[in-house]
């Protein structure tokens, strides 16, 4: 239908469209990977190889010669780091008969570490079957006896074909063509780059070149740091492994070196499989199991430095995805494009949460995979109350107040108040459920002010300062009191909450009977404003001397000073815009009722003021 949006549709509806579209965005990958893997690598490769291109063409080298130059050198180490591998995997291959006797030993090693266990009975269980089937059965033709009508079987040999099994050689074939495919398509790229980059951001359309030019040049700059650190970082772990198993006297040290560096390409999995191979071979090549412990022992120590000093130091922030996000996106491309898959997982993930931050419709990846926290400290807190999970919220508001202040926490629990007037507003919660968030919100906050309170009681103090709070009829607002006695619990002040079924006559009464040094008036958006100011208009006209101290807290930037101009009008004295500036008041009125004196009307203005 014409002119109906996504946000018509019902959430079924929307969800299988969602789906449908990934599937056939998998389908399309799965398909097409024969063009799409050696461009994904071609890719990388340019963003790799692109800083050192830029290098020479500030050098005034021409852009073909250098990237042919790059290119070269390129070819050169992997064809120099090829022929030494295969070198030193065929002279391993020629070796490996010569330590026969070494195996049979290491072997009965472990057998022997087995006997008397659990191991050892099942073997014997096994055996003790094994002889009972045979005796159970025929005995078996001895050889040399066949009948007089058997037939002769004459075995002939065949001469292998040129090219051996065709089959077998298929996957070398195809490897060796998407690599050369991959080189062709790199040079081409770093050659007209600039050209390509334009290309790219011509299809967003002119009204989003701005959006695309941004979203571009963070995606190159995030993946191409990530490339090249993993490359020093790799390379550097392959450097050490190679020094350190060859002065423990690993044979081929050397392979195993460059081994672990290009394992390391492969996420969790590499690091393992790169200390299994010389762990193998010293249990191989070399009695007794000293030399395994120092190859063990330096794998572990090399991967403690890697993991807390290297990577922390070179990559300073991270490629912008969470760990979860890592596994996930190795499984998912692994699953899609095998191997190859593995390696690309996490560059390319990065590239979809970098233009997740710019694309709304790919919001939810960026939510799902990066490294941001997918909730904002105060939307878990009422999350976590909501699925009336009391342990965990407490939680969060202990580690708020103590790796950071009692005021960062009063400000998170502002926060949750405001979230929950927003959704009983906007019907989005039940009584019930409010209820028990305003019961558990007011313990939690009970439980701040009593903690760790710096003043001891002292019998000869003059009497604390009276102020009184009027919060009407809202218990979200007489729960904005409760965090003002919070923020002032070090000061000598007693801050007394007016029940909210009394009504505004007798709340007069009491306020006029008892003589505080000010009353507060809480009010919080959506609404709560009219009455809040038909309260002090009242309280104004009846005790004209007594300051009226108004807090509007949780309006948008925009509306905040025509609420404060409202409230002002009303007859207060101060209006508070946020936590701090409330704070701030009631110091200021605390502090002026000790020394006798009286506060003077002014509006406070927002935190980033009040700060």
């Amino acid at each position: 239908m014409a002119g109906t949006s996504e946000r018509d549709w019902p959430v079924a509806g929307l969800l299988a469209v969602r789906l449908i579209s990934f599937a056939v965005i998998c389908a399309a990958l799965y398909l097409g990977q024969a063009v799409l893997v050696p461009l994904v690598l071609a890719a990388l490769v340019a963003f790799l190889l692109g800083p050192l291109v830029t290098r020479l063409d500030r050098l005034r080298v021409p852009r073909v010669v250098g990237v042919l130059l790059v290119m070269t050198l390129v070819a050169g180490v992997i064809g120099g780091l090829g022929y030494v591998v295969a070198g030193q995997v065929s002279s391993f291959a020629a070796e490996l008969p010569t330590h026969r006797h070494n195996i049979r030993t290491k072997i009965n090693e472990v057998v022997a570490l087995t006997r008397g266990g659990a191991i050892e009975n099942v073997q014997d269980t096994i055996e003790e079957i094994s002889d009972a089937v045979e005796d159970g059965g025929e005995p078996a033709p001895r050889g040399g006896e066949r009948g007089d009508d058997e037939p002769v079987r004459i075995a002939v040999d065949q001469p292998p074909p040129l090219l051996g099994n065709a089959r077998r050689l298929a996957p070398l074939f195809g490897a060796v063509g998407t690599f050369g495919l991959t080189l062709l398509l790199a040079i081409f790229m770093l050659i007209n780059r600039e050209e390509l980059r334009n290309r790219l951001v011509s299809l967003s359309g002119r009204p989003s070149l701005a959006v695309a030019t941004k979203a571009l040049a963070d995606a190159g700059d995030r993946i191409s740091r990530y490339l090249l650190m993993q490359f020093i970082v790799n390379a550097t772990m392959g450097l050490a492994v190679g020094i350190g198993l060859y002065f423990i006297g690993v044979p081929y040290a050397a392979l195993w070196g460059l081994t672990a560096g290009l394992l390391r390409y492969l996420p969790y999995v590499g690091p393992w499989i790169a200390a299994l191979l010389p762990i193998t071979v010293s249990l191989v090549t070399v009695p007794g199991w000293e030399q395994v412990a120092l190859v063990v022992g330096l794998f572990v120590v090399l991967e403690l430095l890697s993991n807390n000093v290297m990577e922390p130091l070179l990559y300073g922030h991270s490629v912008g995805l969470s760990s979860f996000a890592v596994i996930v996106a190795a499984i998912f491309w692994t699953w899609l494009w095998g191997a190859v898959g593995l390696v690309i997982a996490t560059p390319i993930t990065a590239c979809l949460v970098v233009l997740s931050s710019y694309v709304p419709e790919l919001a939810a990846i960026g939510r799902l995979l990066g490294e941001q926290p997918a909730l904002t400290p105060h939307e878990t807190l009422y999350q976590r109350l909501l699925a009336r999970d009391i342990d965990e919220a407490d939680g969060i508001i202990t580690r708020h107040y103590k790796e950071r202040s009692l005021d960062a926490a009063c400000e998170l629990v502002l926060a949750t108040i405001l979230a929950l007037k927003r959704d009983l507003h906007a019907s989005r919660v039940s009584a019930e459920d409010a209820g028990f968030v305003i019961e558990a919100l007011r313990d939690a906050l009970e439980e701040l002010r009593t903690s760790n309170v710096l003043a001891p009681f002292d019998p000869s103090a003059p009497p604390p300062v009276l102020l009184i709070g009027a919060p009407g009829r809202d218990p979200l607002e007489a729960l904005v009191l409760e965090l003002a006695r919070v923020l002032l619990r070090d000061e000598p002040v007693t801050l007394e909450v007016l029940p909210m079924d009394m009504m505004i006559g007798e709340a007069m009464a009491a306020i006029a009977a008892k003589a505080p040094a000010a009353v507060v008036v809480p009010s919080l958006p959506p609404a709560g404003l009219t009455p809040a100011r038909h309260l002090c208009m009242r309280l104004h006209a009846r005790i004209p001397p007594l300051p009226l101290i108004a807090a509007r807290l949780g309006d948008p930037e925009s509306e905040a000073a025509e609420r404060v101009a409202l409230l002002e009008g009303a007859g207060c004295s101060e209006v508070a815009a946020s936590l701090a500036a409330l704070k701030s008041a009631l110091q200021r009125v605390v502090r002026a009722a000790s020394h006798g004196a009286s506060i003077t009307g002014r509006a406070l203005a927002p935190v980033q003021q009040a700060s």
